[in-house]
């Protein structure tokens, strides 16, 4: 794949989703004045229709950027039953305006005034209940640890966000203004279109001139203008093993910074850089491994635990799990300047921040999976019919429990589970809302 394509892909996701999205909502906003208001529901549930089959074809990608489809299409989901119980109440009964007259029923919808301080309403809620405190990161992880694709696409998920919430409570505010002080109910004239039709349009216009500036921008400075080579003209594959031997877990002491006499920090003493791979048997691992460290002989377990993107652009890293017969195994071997932890000075080290990111978000990773594991089923429901039970964990069980590390629904699990409040509702409802932050 040539350099920058990675990049581009993954950024004009996000502009092509804000395009589609916005762009159904400006559609609807341009019909409303030659569609009747007893169809008009009807086409905004079928807009909604649209951004979820888009949402649900895109499900199981990652880093796709899906939460401006989901905004949008929960938005127009609400606008088309305000609009439905509006027309139920003309029908049963007689409703006023504000100022006391009658409402005029011969008029079209006009539509900004639901569509945009509702979709106000779930984007702001979406920030602070979705896109608080990194919690993306953690969803998918455990960690904040997390490669660059994930990171720029979280951030531009949150951008666009909050820039749907500005423009569209800027366009309520001034919709709404004109509403009270300048619109009658006899017809719609060229101010009133300019308001109500032409502004929200031109709004988003720009918006996607803008954005599409934008992710122009951040494309050439992630392939051209980055100093660390974050996107390499050649693809590499990081391999990395965990070695553990009885309950205690290898590590080799590293400088951050010689230069700047910066504090060091552990990590395993076996990170592999190798030619791109999309797979890696285990026995081409074992391998790898035996003639990296020179261990010939004593490996007892050495297993894949999980895989994922690299922190460059074009890398993809592999986890694996190597259980030694003996910790005497290491001292002879090119690998022999380390130190053996056990569970408590590593949860120390971590604490202290004294654990590389990468490892600390292996052995986060490996915890999580394995706890929700012994403790719930894969729909989350208890294994053992004692609430808030916690099944012990030792270092030495890790290579012989029956899980599979790699399948994120234990990630899933562990947040979401028999033990939480609402757990049914809760489960139902996360299957809908997922998509929309991957």
């Amino acid at each position: 794949m040539a350099k920058g394509n990675v990049i581009s892909s993954y950024i004009m996701a996000t502009w092509r989703h804000w395009t589609v999205s916005v762009g159904l909502v400006s559609l609807l906003v341009m019909l409303s004045p030659v569609v009747s208001r007893h169809f008009l529901p009807y086409v905004a549930f079928s807009f909604a229709a649209m951004l979820a089959v888009m949402i649900y074809n895109r499900r199981n990608r990652s880093n796709q950027g899906l939460a401006i489809p989901y905004i949008v299409a929960v938005s127009l989901v609400i606008v088309g039953l305000l609009m439905t119980a509006f027309n139920i109440t003309v029908h049963i009964t007689d409703i006023y305006e504000l100022a006391g007259e009658p409402v005029n029923d011969e008029l079209p919808y006009i539509v900004v005034l639901s569509v945009s301080p509702v979709m106000a309403f779930v984007s702001g809620l979406f920030i602070l209940r979705r896109l608080g405190h990194g919690r993306f990161f953690r969803t998918g992880t455990g960690r904040s640890d997390v490669s660059l694709v994930q990171r720029m696409v979280w951030q531009e998920t949150r951008y666009q966000t909050r820039l749907l919430f500005y423009l569209s409570l800027s366009v309520a505010v001034a919709a709404w203004c004109y509403t009270f002080f300048s619109f009658t109910s006899v017809s719609l004239n060229k101010p009133d279109r300019f308001f109500f039709i032409w502004m929200p349009v031109i709004v988003y216009a720009l918006s996607l001139m803008y954005l599409g500036f934008r992710c122009f921008s951040l494309w050439a400075f992630y392939s051209q203008n980055d100093p660390e080579m974050l996107v390499s003209p050649h693809r590499s594959t990081i391999m990395r093993y965990i070695i553990i031997a009885g309950d205690s877990l290898y590590l080799v002491s590293r400088q951050l910074d010689i230069v700047r006499g910066m504090d060091p920090f552990y990590d395993t003493p076996v990170r592999l850089r190798v030619p791109y791979a999309i797979e890696v048997d285990i026995e081409n691992a074992r391998q790898r491994f035996m003639e990296y460290t020179g261990i010939l002989k004593g490996i007892k377990t050495l297993r894949y635990l999980f895989d994922g993107l690299g922190h460059s652009m074009d890398s993809n890293m592999f986890h694996y799990l190597c259980v030694l017969d003996d910790r005497e195994l290491v001292t002879e071997s090119r690998i022999g300047a380390g130190q053996w932890f056990t569970l408590d000075e590593l949860r120390r080290l971590d604490y202290s921040h004294r654990l590389s990111a990468e490892l600390s978000a292996e052995l986060v990773h490996i915890y999580t999976v394995a706890m929700a594991w012994k403790t719930y089923d894969i729909d989350g429901n208890r294994r053992y019919k004692i609430r808030n039970y916690r099944p012990t964990y030792r270092l030495c069980d890790i290579g012989n429990w029956d899980v599979d590390y790699s399948d994120n629904r234990w990630l899933r699990v562990s947040r979401l589970n028999a033990d939480k409040p609402f757990f049914r509702l809760r489960r139902f409802l996360s299957r809908i809302t997922s998509p929309s932050i991957q």
